[in-house]
């Protein structure tokens, strides 16, 4: 670190512990540097223009700050009286407004007996110092990795947190992400809110658009994780200690056993996806992941749904899924919107999987997340049908020889698809669910 660094650290540390009034910080400043140098008092008007409260648990920022200020800059340019750290004042992190009902942590130390482990379990689960990335397998690894395929094409890196650290995650997801709202817009992964709210609001409409963000989860990168504990209120340390707990950067030794591309537009995209899990991002298989992307992806809704309203136009999301439809049908009005919304979702540090974008017209089946919208929400025809065809199989030849998917409770998946059907259309979900009573389980 410079000289002006240093001293902008040490100042920080000061002011936090003073009265927050010019007097007050000059005071605590002179203990640091010695003296009541004449460019203190400057440096402490400035401050308080900048910070009108005291920016409690914000003592990395308030250092920046400090270090651009054109006071201290010219004191530390004076080759002739340099300036000088001769004491070194502390101050207790404290909490910052919390806006939501969670529980307060001040201090890393808080945050340990919170989760009911020590400080040195802490800070190996949140690994502040990235040994994940460097592990070979073994017991130190705190996920465990499986290359899983995609129906569509490429392969999905499911990333299981170990016990202990899956405990600390339900935790902080429960104690604190769950008392955090998401924006109206988000229903993906959102308690009481569904399918069917993400899509009715653009039920018979003249035209629907749908886009899908591309790696959502790892997309999501560690300074917006950290924005939404900061705004919870939570000190730098603190959320830094939980922004690590629910990230993760992916070991190099698993990324290689990622699937070779055969193709070129597959070498740019395997080459992407290695990039981002080997940096700090959101791990699929984490349980808190699904709650912090919808709550970082908060200034995109807001956007989103602002730009959707500015046009007379409904928006909604589901995880990754962006829905939007409205009563102008003219092709001009759709590229408008969509070339504002590929701007947006780059700006907030997302990217548009173009070979999934939509624009569904009336007379045309207009569907959204695997149902239809054109007139009333409803499950496809062919996916009833296919659903219907597998229910009758099980029933007549056994469910063992249907599950083709492997799924290990192959009983309880058949009952989600029902129960997904009896909630847009319970007449089917009823004729579904009078054949699954008829399948003789071993």
């Amino acid at each position: 670190m410079s000289g002006r660094t240093v001293v902008a650290r040490a100042l920080a540390s000061a002011f936090l512990a003073a009265p927050w009034t010019v007097s007050g910080l000059v005071a605590k400043g002179s203990e640091v540097v010695g003296g009541r140098f004449s460019w203190l008092r400057s440096l402490a008007r400035s401050v308080l223009r900048f910070f009108p409260r005291p920016p409690h648990g914000r003592l990395e920022l308030l250092a920046e700050v400090l270090a651009t200020r054109a006071a201290l800059k010219q004191a530390c340019a004076n080759p002739e009286a340099p300036v000088r750290v001769v004491r070194w004042l502390t101050s207790e992190p404290e909490m910052g407004r919390q806006p939501w009902p969670i529980p307060a942590l001040s201090t890393q130390a808080d945050l340990a007996d919170w989760l009911k482990v020590t400080s040195a379990q802490l800070d190996w689960l949140a690994d502040g110092m990235g040994r994940e990335h460097t592990s070979s397998p073994g017991r130190w690894r705190r996920y465990r990795y499986t290359w899983i395929p995609k129906r569509s094409g490429g392969e999905r890196l499911l990333e299981q947190p170990g016990e202990e650290l899956a405990r600390l995650q339900r935790q902080v997801l429960h104690g604190i992400l769950d008392r955090i709202p998401p924006h109206e817009a988000a229903y993906g992964f959102v308690k009481g809110r569904g399918i069917r709210g993400f899509v009715e609001p653009h039920t018979g409409q003249a035209v629907v658009m749908r886009l899908d963000l591309e790696d959502f989860f790892l997309s999501v990168r560690p300074p917006r994780v950290w924005g939404v504990f900061r705004a919870a209120g939570y000190p730098d340390g603190v959320a830094g200690a939980l922004a690590g707990l629910c990230t993760n950067r992916t070991p190099g030794a698993v990324v290689a056993k990622a699937r070779r591309a055969d193709d070129a537009r597959k070498v740019d995209a395997r080459w992407l996806l290695a990039r981002r899990l080997e940096s700090r991002h959101l791990p699929q298989g984490a349980p808190t992941s699904p709650a912090l992307a919808n709550l970082a992806a908060y200034k995109l809704d807001v956007r989103l749904s602002a730009l959707a309203a500015a046009l007379g136009m409904h928006y909604t999301r589901y995880a990754d899924d962006l829905a939007f439809s409205g009563s102008d049908a003219r092709a001009g009005s759709a590229h408008r919107l969509l070339r504002c919304v590929r701007s947006i979702v780059r700006d907030e540090g997302f990217t548009v999987r173009e070979d999934k974008t939509r624009v569904m017209h009336q007379g045309h089946q207009q569907w959204l997340a695997g149902v239809v919208v054109n007139q009333h929400p409803s499950l496809r025809r062919a996916d009833y049908d296919r659903l219907k065809a597998l229910l009758h199989l099980s029933r007549t030849r056994g469910p063992n020889s249907q599950n083709t998917g492997g799924h290990p409770d192959f009983r309880a998946h058949l009952l989600g698809r029902i129960a997904w059907v009896t909630h847009l259309h319970p007449a089917r979900g009823a004729r579904l669910r009078a054949i699954f009573e008829q399948i003789v389980w071993d």
